[in-house]
């Protein structure tokens, strides 16, 4: 394994997940500063998971067929770097953040799949998927310095920043796209494989339907927590740290996945984090203090390592190799797309009727259910790969 493709695909990781770190956190706090709210405020949340349920399954299936995902890659990174400087350097009206979040929307809808789909394929050369979570780290720490670096300042003097920071850090990602290797050459025989991956794996529709339910939780926690710790009282800065913060047990995690796969069954992995999402919100609904949510929030981790760690490498051995990114596609559109529209559609009107503890009740209720599918799916998905994975 070359150490400069390692090199490059933890550079890339780096830039794009500190450009989310600034950006996805801050958003609605961004918005609502500048007067969106209400039904336009639940328009523009809505559009990057809706783009993802109807784009992201057919991106995926079109690179799989003409294998060119590093292309499409390097395009969509170009594409949200382009929505994102529009958003700052055009005078703010709700048309301009409509259009601006449409040309990211479009960016974004299945970036982060080919860039694991392009990581997976080089590591299964050489068989060592075990690894990927030693490049896929790189992204927890950029997002971490990417919002910690935010919220070290005044949040009224850095949120008129945010997208240009976004477009910034996307901008750079662009060009450390074309150092990554390509995906290999071999084309799919036959062209409705992509579709068999669910009709013909029934676990595996089960598991997406868990994940969307999961999704669902998880994005509705992304998106208000840092409304909920300006509601109890938290400085900026705590804000910020929180943020960073749940990022250090998923690098902590990820760095040891050999490790970790080798000495505990991926099953108990994977479960966990789905099973402290419900935990996480419970905690949230009961608290009051800053510092004690700036904790909580470290639970995050376990849930990125479980669900995107752990999860990607099981979903990589359940799949044939040239429908690599299409399955993932399905995977990120399940919890990214059908999980978080359904999350922007029903947390607004939770929220601004009922308060948030209702909006920390509902995400408990759905992540309990979420936890029985995917706990039902893994007990025929990852006994089969277990052993390929062992160090």
């Amino acid at each position: 394994m070359d150490k400069k493709v390692g090199i490059n695909f933890k550079s890339y990781y780096f830039l794009r997940f500190m450009g989310q770190g600034i950006f996805y956190p801050f958003l609605v706090l961004y918005l609502t500063g500048k007067g969106i709210g209400g039904s336009q405020l639940g328009i523009l949340m809505i559009l990057l998971p809706l783009g993802k349920v109807i784009l992201s399954p057919l991106s995926g299936y079109i690179c799989d067929l003409y294998r060119v995902h590093k292309q499409v890659l390097i395009a969509s990174v170009f594409t949200t770097f382009v929505g994102a400087a529009y958003l700052f350097f055009t005078p703010p009206s709700f048309p301009v953040y409509f259009l601006g979040a449409l040309i990211i929307t479009i960016g974004e809808v299945s970036v982060d799949s080919l860039i694991n789909t392009l990581a997976l394929d080089y590591l299964s050369r050489s068989h060592n998927q075990a690894n990927f979570g030693r490049w896929r780290l790189w992204g927890a720490v950029g997002f971490m310095t990417g919002s910690f670096f935010l919220g070290l300042f005044s949040l009224d003097k850095t949120l008129n920043l945010v997208p240009l920071l976004f477009a910034g850090t996307n901008l750079l990602a662009f060009f450390a796209a074309f150092t990554l290797p390509k995906a290999s050459s071999k084309k799919p025989v036959d062209w409705l494989g992509g579709i068999k991956l669910i009709t013909q794996n029934r676990s595996f529709t089960i598991l997406l339907v868990g994940v969307i339910l999961s999704g669902l939780s998880f994005n509705i926690i992304f998106t208000y927590y840092a409304v909920y710790m300006t509601g109890i009282g938290a400085a900026s800065w705590v804000i910020g740290l929180g943020v960073a913060m749940q990022t250090v047990v998923e690098i902590v995690l990820s760095a040891n996945t050999k490790r970790i796969t080798g000495k505990f069954s991926l099953r108990k992995i994977y479960l966990l984090g789905f099973a402290l999402l419900p935990l996480r919100s419970l905690l949230y609904l009961v608290n009051r203090n800053p510092f004690v949510g700036l904790l909580i929030q470290n639970l995050h981790g376990f849930y990125i390592f479980s669900a995107f760690i752990i999860g990607l490498i099981v979903l990589d051995m359940n799949l044939k190799p040239e429908w690599r990114s299409t399955g993932q596609s399905y995977y990120y559109s399940a919890f990214g797309g059908f999980g978080a529209t359904l999350g922007a559609l029903i947390a607004p009107a939770i929220f601004n009727n009922q308060g948030i503890s209702a909006l920390w009740a509902f995400a408990l209720a759905v992540a309990s259910i979420g936890f029985l599918f995917v706990n039902h799916a893994t007990r025929v998905l990852i006994p089969g790969v277990e052993e390929n994975v062992k160090p």
